[in-house]
């Protein structure tokens, strides 16, 4: 993140100034059918400044990265999935570069070109020459801060009792948030078109979702999983768990997975077990579920156990009448300060007081975490 101003408070966009630029109007692409020959489907583009970025400056850099200045173009992800029925419906395209509406600097230049800013309106998804836009982010390209840490690595390790640091962390990416995105936007159409079972309705589960370095992508939602669930992952090319899983098989993942570390594996399935306790019994408002059932485990449990190297995880709750999940999440907020509040539909969400413990035992730099992944 570069230190520079550009009419402060604002900084300029460079390759390395973790720009993201999320469409805030919306994508609308061509996804498939019924009915034929395509549905009209809102889905997720995300614009990263570092992603392909074209026409950045060539003789100036800041920090050593190139800068965005008048015309420059960078990358984008997450509607991918509407590419074999035309991709967006005024573009045409699908991850088409994102574009600067906003005019950047009018008193700074490079090359001649004006500088472009942090907070600068663009266009979405454009089309393979630039035009046309098939969204916006009206708000501006801004700094990548919205995504969850979902485990800092500040904390002792509940597995082998050390403080690994960013080595221990484990965070919210812009992919898995446009995963996260796309997968609810799958599971609304299954609902819409009647493949939900109509008892399971309103249906409302945490969505997880985990990327390993490779690029390969795992789905569970929390309680236990239902078929449909699994063959809307398919889908969308994706690795799905099977039918019916549920927390018992995080737990035997665990056990089988460290057991050298037995007994502080019992330790911290206690503790959690202990805030579920809690929780169930109404003697603390924040949420704390049972061990292992949630999505972020099953999500990373899947991955792990296909050998993966878990570089992202997302939880989104989805709701499919449009309610907020019903009990308060705790977490540590930008300030520092601890919170508790409930979250909106469609919205990313910290783990549970439960997972608190299981995540970080989950990915242990202790142990091996390579991409190893074993043969479907």
């Amino acid at each position: 993140m570069s230190n520079v101003s550009v009419n402060a408070p604002k900084t300029p966009v460079t390759e390395g100034s973790s720009g993201v630029a999320a469409a805030t109007l919306p994508n609308v692409c061509k996804m498939p059918g019924p009915p034929a020959p395509f549905v009209p489907t809102p889905l997720p583009n995300i614009g990263k400044s570092g992603t392909d970025p074209k026409k950045y400056s060539k003789t100036v850099t800041i920090e050593g990265k190139k800068v965005a200045i008048k015309g420059a173009t960078f990358g984008s992800m997450g509607d991918v999935a509407s590419k074999g029925t035309g991709g967006g419906i005024v573009s045409a395209n699908v991850e088409g570069p994102t574009c600067f509406l906003g005019p950047g600097s009018m008193d700074v230049k490079f090359e001649g070109k004006n500088v472009q800013l942090l907070g600068d309106p663009m266009l979405n998804n454009c089309g393979p020459s630039g035009s046309p836009a098939n969204a916006a982010t009206m708000l501006g390209v801004v700094q990548k801060t919205g995504a969850l840490l979902v485990v800092s690595g500040k904390d002792v390790c509940p597995l082998c009792k050390k403080v690994h640091g960013s080595e221990g962390s484990l965070k919210e990416t812009p992919a898995t948030q446009a995963n996260a995105a796309q997968l609810e936007v799958k599971l609304t159409k299954k609902i819409c078109v009647g493949e939900f079972p109509e008892e399971e309705l309103p249906w409302g589960r945490m969505l997880g979702v985990a990327q390993c370095k490779c690029g390969q992508r795992y789905a569970d939602h929390s309680s236990n999983t239902l078929e449909v669930f699994c063959k809307s992952v398919s889908e969308l090319g994706w690795n799905a768990p099977k039918p019916g899983t549920t927390r018992k098989e995080v737990r035997a993942f665990i056990d089988n997975r460290f057991k050298k570390h037995s007994k502080n594996v019992e330790k911290a399935w206690a503790r959690a077990q202990a805030f579920n306790e809690q929780f169930a019994s109404k003697k603390t408002t924040a949420a704390a579920y049972p061990p292992g059932g949630c999505a972020g485990p099953k999500a990373l449990v899947l991955a792990m156990d296909h050998g993966a190297r878990v570089t992202g995880l997302s939880e989104r709750w989805f709701r499919s009448d449009g309610q907020p999940v019903s009990a308060k999440i705790r977490f540590i907020d930008k300030s520092g300060r601890e919170v508790e509040r409930h979250f909106a539909h469609g919205k990313s969400v910290p783990p549970c007081m439960s997972c608190a413990v299981i995540l970080p035992l989950l990915i242990c730099p202790e142990e091996e975490m390579k991409c190893q992944h074993k043969t479907k």
